[in-house]
């Protein structure tokens, strides 16, 4: 069964931490400790509203938390759940950004990646973080560490998304509430045997990139999605169709889509 995986990512963390070189953890720890309690509910209340009127609301999970980051994931059972639970951690993002970031040189970033369990990743219990009735579930596999292979090419105010999120968006009935970048291609260790992996970041439909002049500056692929519209959906679906079709002639190797629910 594939889950769907949500890492959001503290841009500028590091630099912030160091301005209280020498004034020990209290001068940042409060910072952190708000984001850690806070947005996990955040998310849960933004998921709560998105599927309001559904029958059935995700449930959403927090896996792991690493340095800066903290890591979900889900169980969704349909292309429009994948669709709207993106929207629901979009809107954490700002909401939380614009709560509890004002004043500080912060900013959010996110990733968003499938990975079939019961395929070529795995399931295993930690026996030694378990407690009583609660198993302590990890996720081990090549499709868990492709997330965060993509997790680099992240930038504030926007998710980046696997090829396999893509292709679920791009026939999900919800899809237009979304509007996807391609921006750019890169060479990722140990996926795809070397062929460039393209970068696509999703947003709100009606939403636009909130980069900051100084990001902006400082990273051509965010310059370059400010003065670009959404990539057409024909040239998306033709990637993935290019990716197919390479695995197969140059490697012998069938990527079939993820089959939710």
């Amino acid at each position: 069964m594939p889950r769907l995986f949500l890492s959001v990512d503290m841009v500028g963390s590091t630099e912030f931490k160091a301005r209280f070189t020498g004034q020990g953890a209290e001068g940042w720890l409060a910072t952190f400790r708000a984001f850690f309690t806070n947005f996990p509910l955040m998310v849960a209340g933004q998921i709560g509203f998105e599927f309001l009127d559904d029958d059935h609301t995700p449930s959403i999970e927090v896996w792991k938390v690493m340095g800066d980051e903290v890591v979900f994931t889900t169980e969704p059972r349909s292309p429009e759940e994948v669709t709207s639970t993106l929207l629901a951690l979009l809107r954490t993002m700002r909401a939380y950004e614009e709560k509890h970031f004002q004043e500080l040189p912060l900013r959010l970033k996110g990733t968003a990646w499938l990975a079939d369990v019961d395929g070529p990743n795995i399931v295993i219990e930690i026996p030694e973080l378990s407690s009583g009735q609660a198993a302590h579930l990890d996720y081990i596999g090549p499709d868990i560490d492709l997330g965060f292979r993509i997790s680099k090419f992240a930038r504030p105010g926007t998710i980046v998304i696997s090829l396999d999120v893509l292709e679920v968006i791009l026939r999900a009935r919800n899809g237009a509430t979304t509007a996807l970048y391609l921006a750019g291609r890169e060479p990722l260790k140990g996926v795809l045997f070397g062929y460039p992996y393209p970068i696509v970041w999703i947003l709100g439909a009606e939403d636009k990139f909130d980069f900051l002049p100084w990001e902006v500056e400082a990273d051509p692929r965010m310059a370059a999605a400010m003065t670009a519209g959404p990539t057409r959906l024909a040239e998306l679906k033709r990637i993935i169709e290019d990716m197919r079709f390479y695995l197969r002639k140059m490697h012998g190797r069938d990527r079939p889509a993820l089959k939710l629910g």
